[in-house]
C-alpha cells in the first residue's frame, strides 16, 4: 500500500507501541496527549513486560511478534521504543505493510541500517521519522525562534554539555544493552549532541577530535567520560559528557557575534547574554538583569510543571509526527537526517574504540 492510499483513508491514527521498556512509558503519555490518536495495542519479546504494560495503561491488546500485530489489529502506525540495534528489521517489515514508522535515536547503530530503513521508506512511501527529542524540548524552540530573528547575529560556535550521575539507570545496570554497542553507553547518547551541533551550526560536522576517560568504578564501563569536537565549515562545535556528576544536567550554549545564549535543558531556563561594556556600572547592571530574567524565568516554568501543563520534547515530537500523517506534510525529523546523525555517530564510536584510557 502506498502512502498517498494510505492518507487518503487516514482520519485517525492507530498506533502500536513496539518494546514496552522503561522508554516507552514517555511515548504512551505523549500519544494519549494527542487528538485523533489510539494506542491499540502494545508488542514485546517479553510477554510479561507488554502485558504488566498493558494493564498499566489500560491497552488491552499485546503481542511478541509485529507480524501478528499487524495482522491482527488494524495499526496504521508503529512508534518503535527497542534497542537501536533492532530498528532496522522492525521498521522495514513496518514499512513493507504501509505502516508508518517513528523510532527513537539513534535511528540505527550503524550507516548501513540506516541506508536500509531509507530506502524501505522510498520505496513504499510511508512516513518514517526519527525523535531528536531535545530539538523539541521547549527551551531550544524558543532558541531556535530568536536565532532565526537575527537576534544573536552570526553563530559563531555551540557547546552542549550533557553530565548524569553514576545512577543513570542505562549506566548503573552491567547488563544494559547499551554496554554491548561500540562506544558503550556513549554510543547510545551521542546522538544528541550531533544533531544539536547540526541544527545550530546549518551544516555538516565532522569530528576533529575525541577524547575519553574513566573515572568512575563501574567495571563494564570502559570509559564514563568523553569531550568531542566538531567542525561545520570553518565553525566549532564541542560535546561533553559525564556519568560522575553530582546531579543530571544538561547545558547549550549558542554563540553569536551580537549575544550568546546560555540554555539549562531540564530546568527549562534560558538566559540571553547581550553585549555589555567593561565599566563598573555596566557589569553590576548585567548583573541585576541577569538574575531577574533566571528568577522569572524560573518561576514561569514552575507554575506550568505544578500545574502539570508542561510538555517533553517527546510530547512536541509526537504531536508534531501525528499532524505529519494526518496533513501529508514531512516529519519533523526524517530518517535522511537521521542517517546523517548515524554516520557521525558510528564514526564516534570508532574513535572511542581506538581511543587510550
Amino acid at each position: 500500500m502506498h502512502r498517498d492510499d494510505l492518507m487518503n483513508k487516514m482520519d485517525k491514527l492507530n498506533v502500536g507501541i513496539v518494546g514496552c521498556g522503561e522508554v516507552a512509558n514517555g511515548h504512551v503519555r505523549a500519544w494519549k496527549r494527542v487528538n485523533k490518536a489510539k494506542i491499540v495495542a502494545l508488542l514485546d519479546i517479553n510477554a510479561s513486560l507488554a502485558k504488566k504494560m498493558s494493564k498499566k495503561w489500560d491497552i488491552p491488546k499485546y503481542f511478541t511478534s509485529l507480524n501478528d500485530m499487524m495482522k491482527k489489529v488494524s495499526v496504521n502506525t508503529v512508534d518503535i521504543c527497542t534497542p537501536p540495534s533492532t530498528h532496522m528489521p522492525l521498521a522495514v517489515e513496518a514499512m513493507q505493510n504501509g505502516v508508518n514508522v517513528v523510532m527513537e535515536k539513534p535511528m540505527t547503530m550503524s550507516v548501513r541500517d540506516a541506508q536500509a530503513i531509507v530506502e524501505a521508506k522510498k520505496k513504499t512511501g510511508v512516513t518514517a521519522g526519527v525523535i531528536h527529542n531535545w530539538l523539541f524540548e521547549n527551551t531550544i524552540i524558543k532558541a531556535t525562534s530568536i536565532i532565526k530573528k537575527g537576534l544573536l547575529g552570526e553563530i559563531l560556535s555551540v557547546e552542549i554539555e550533557a553530565i548524569n550521575t553514576k545512577d543513570d539507570f542505562m549506566a548503573s545496570h552491567e547488563n544494559h544493552w547499551s554496554h554491548k554497542y561500540p562506544g558503550g553507553r556513549f554510543g547510545e547518547m551521542l546522538a544528541h549532541p550531533i544533531y544539536l551541533i547540526r541544527h545550530f551550526l546549518g551544516g555538516e560536522e565532522t569530528i576533529e577530535d575525541i577524547q575519553v576517560a574513566k573515572l568512575g568504578d563501574y567495571p563494564w564501563m570502559k570509559s564514563d567520560e568523553l569531550t568531542a569536537l566538531f567542525k561545520v565549515g570553518k565553525k566549532v562545535g564541542r560535546a561533553y559528557a559525564s556519568f560522575n556528576a553530582p546531579r543530571n544536567s544538561i547545558y547549550v550554549s549558542v554563540y553569536g557575534k551580537k549575544a550568546i545564549l546560555k540554555i539549562d535543558i531540564i530546568n527549562a531556563t534560558m538566559l540571553k547574554l547581550d553585549s555589555r561594556g567593561v565599566a563598573a556600572w555596566d557589569l553590576g547592571s548585567d548583573t541585576i538583569g541577569q538574575a531577574l530574567k533566571i528568577f522569572g524565568s524560573t518561576v514561569r516554568n514552575a507554575s506550568v510543571r505544578i500545574a502539570q501543563r508542561w510538555l517533553s520534547g517527546h510530547d512536541n515530537y509526537i504531536r508534531l509526527f501525528a499532524e505529519s500523517l494526518l496533513t501529508g506534510g514531512p516529519p519533523p525529523v526524517s530518517v535522511e537526517e537521521g542517517m546523517k546523525v548515524v554516520k557521525s555517530v558510528e564514526k564516534a564510536c570508532e574513535l572511542i574504540e581506538k581511543a587510550e584510557i
